[in-house]
């Protein structure tokens, strides 16, 4: 069998910088001899997760635990919950992503501006979470066709807006939300983009899905961009298998995968590489 290997491969930059930070949060806790802490699973990657626990950063939802060091995961956490961490005595070590940040700023200028601001999101992700968690900023939520529906039901055509999306929401449903958006309101500010990481991982995995017989696409199975990345290869119209690591590959999927030449291999933006290899080494076996 030939395996080849999309040209994104591993952590996006937001990722890798969460980690490094993790890395840094654990060798200040030891060292400070203090607990340490992930506010909510690290990434969304269980191998990573299980890999700080083993290293003693536990995750936690609330300060309802002995003070220490906390580590702001790159989604990002709403204010209200930050505040809590900093009035229980927690050193925070902050991790938001980049173009969360970023999100957040324009989100509070429109509304200064008059603005009425919408979020397409997917509803309890923690980036749509961290988004909505603004204090002073309400901003109204759609996930679905149905709930765009609602929205123009309580915000007339004639009011000006901004449109938010979490960086990883489905790319499909976002362009057709979008369409609709600007058809329905005059006056429509686009406060930011879907990441632009996941869409240049997304068209190279399709490329390189058309030149192979099947894909095999790594990553955790509660991660938008990687799930939003099995479905964008399905319109190769080629096989898409979705495995979390080389464990999911049973002898059931073996002999399914050794009728395929050539397997393609990618992965979401928040699978490490050595799990990548080790599902390349294990395909290469077959």
């Amino acid at each position: 069998m030939q395996v080849v290997k999309s040209r994104f491969i591993g952590y996006c930059h937001g990722v890798s910088d969460t980690i490094k930070k993790a890395e840094s949060v654990v060798k200040m806790g030891r060292k400070k001899g203090v607990p340490y802490y992930s506010i909510g699973r690290l990434i969304h990657n269980t191998d990573v997760v299980n890999y700080f626990e083993s290293l003693g950063l536990k995750v936690i939802d609330s300060p309802d635990v002995k003070p220490g060091i906390a580590l702001v995961r790159a989604h990002g956490i709403p204010d209200a919950l930050r505040e809590s961490f900093i009035q229980s005595h927690f050193e925070l070590v902050d991790s938001t992503c980049a173009n969360i940040q970023k999100s957040r700023k324009i989100m509070k200028a429109a509304v200064k501006n008059g603005r009425t601001v919408i979020v397409l999101g997917v509803e309890n992700h923690a980036e749509t979470v961290c988004l909505q968690g603004i204090g002073g900023v309400e901003s109204f939520l759609v996930s679905s066709e149905q709930q765009l529906e609602q929205l123009f039901a309580s915000v007339p055509s004639d009011r000006a807006v901004c449109v938010i999306t979490q960086t990883t929401f489905p790319e499909n449903l976002y362009d057709c939300l979008m369409e609709k958006l600007v058809e329905h309101y005059s006056d429509i500010q686009f406060g930011n983009k879907l990441c632009q990481a996941c869409i240049s991982r997304k068209k190279n995995a399709l490329e390189l899905a058309q030149s192979c017989d099947a894909t095999v696409v790594v990553g955790g199975r509660d991660s938008e961009n990687t799930k939003d990345l099995a479905l964008w290869i399905k319109r190769s119209g080629k096989p898409v298998i979705f495995v979390e690591n080389a464990g999911d590959i049973n002898a059931e999927l073996d002999k399914c995968l050794s009728a395929y030449s050539k397997v393609g291999v990618c992965s979401g933006t928040s699978t490490p590489v050595n799990v990548i290899d080790e599902v390349v080494h294990h395909l290469e076996s077959l």
